[in-house]
């Protein structure tokens, strides 16, 4: 496979993942990775409306170009669209990191020369791929995206996904917790309940159970998160429940959560976006993967890291009890 030998022409870069927040925040170590190959070149971060909040804001991450593959136009429109996006930052070379026709065609038809992906999905429209080797699970989705810039002599120890919290989600988040009247002093435990895949939801009444058992505790507050359409969740665990246990789900933007997550000093989740943003931004985690639905692997998807617990087993197979217990372990 042919590599490019010039990279001193490479001034404009775009790194292209249009899917969920997590799988974004995932693809963050290549932006980091890029930026020190190539320190004075611009780069661009392609990805879905929902995510962008992710990347945006970014030392390492000049503009950020809103593209969504969920469109319901017809492929070769949304690949022309795409190309007319990419048309305007004149790009040298584009990292594509979730495979897709509609991605390989936009970058193909915008010329940009030097084209990276994985060896799927008309993978004749690139100009460097490799494998797809990611469904084997055998390292991290983080690794396999580092791993991808091999093929343009970029060889890197692992690097971390990051997340910046900016001033203005710090200072909103203080004013929630203060209103909510969360002490300073206690020890917060964020619980996410849901998950956009039902199959990898644990049971509600679990959870509920291990916000009974942890608030009993005059130190430890527990607060449920997601989003507005998970607001049934968060009134169900708080239900019946006097003290420490609030319902905060509908009050973050994906920012915000970031914020409040860094506050916490522990996230009980199942298998989901926030569970990477926690891990992101330096936060124990408890997460619960349902070993019966395929492709839910903790060795690919896990919370990146040391220092997290992780539960891989059917769901019916995985107590509150041994949750709680290592949820006791975890704020040690």
């Amino acid at each position: 496979m042919k590599k490019p030998h010039n990279f001193k022409k490479i001034q404009r870069i775009a790194i292209i993942r249009t899917d969920r927040i997590g799988e974004v925040l995932l693809s963050t170590p290549v932006a980091e990775a890029l930026y020190k190959r190539f320190p004075g070149a611009k780069i661009d971060f392609v990805t879905s409306s929902y995510s962008s909040d992710i990347v945006s804001g970014r030392p390492d991450i000049d503009k950020v170009i809103i593209f969504d593959t969920f469109s319901k136009r017809l492929p070769i429109w949304s690949a022309v669209n795409l190309a007319n996006k990419l048309k305007t930052g004149d790009f040298d070379m584009a990292i594509i990191l979730n495979p897709h026709k509609v991605l390989h065609l936009g970058c193909f038809l915008a010329g940009i020369p030097i084209r990276v992906g994985f060896n799927r999905k008309w993978p004749f429209l690139l100009t460097h791929k490799i494998d797809d080797n990611r469904d084997s699970a055998g390292m991290h989705e983080v690794e396999y995206n580092l791993e991808l810039l091999r093929i343009i002599d970029i060889y890197t120890d692992k690097i971390s996904p990051s997340m910046p919290i900016t001033s203005e989600s710090s200072l909103y988040v203080d004013g929630i917790l203060n209103q909510a009247g969360i002490k300073s002093g206690n020890k917060i435990v964020a619980i996410h309940p849901g998950s956009s895949n039902t199959k990898k939801q644990w049971g509600i009444g679990n959870f509920k159970k291990i916000a009974e058992v942890l608030s009993e505790t005059d130190k430890i507050d527990i607060v449920v998160i997601g989003d507005r359409s998970e607001k049934h969740l968060g009134a169900e665990i708080v239900s019946g429940r006097s003290k420490n246990v609030y319902d905060m789900t509908g009050l973050f933007t994906i920012k915000q959560l970031a914020a409040f997550l860094k506050r916490a000093d522990l996230l009980i989740t199942n298998d989901n976006g926030p569970m990477h943003i926690a891990a992101a931004v330096g936060t124990k985690v408890v997460a619960i993967f349902n070993k019966s639905v395929p492709g839910s692997n903790p060795v690919r998807w896990g919370p990146y890291g040391e220092g997290h617990t992780i539960f891989y087993n059917p769901l019916d197979k995985i107590s509150p009890k041994e949750v709680i217990m290592a949820a006791k372990d975890a704020l040690l």
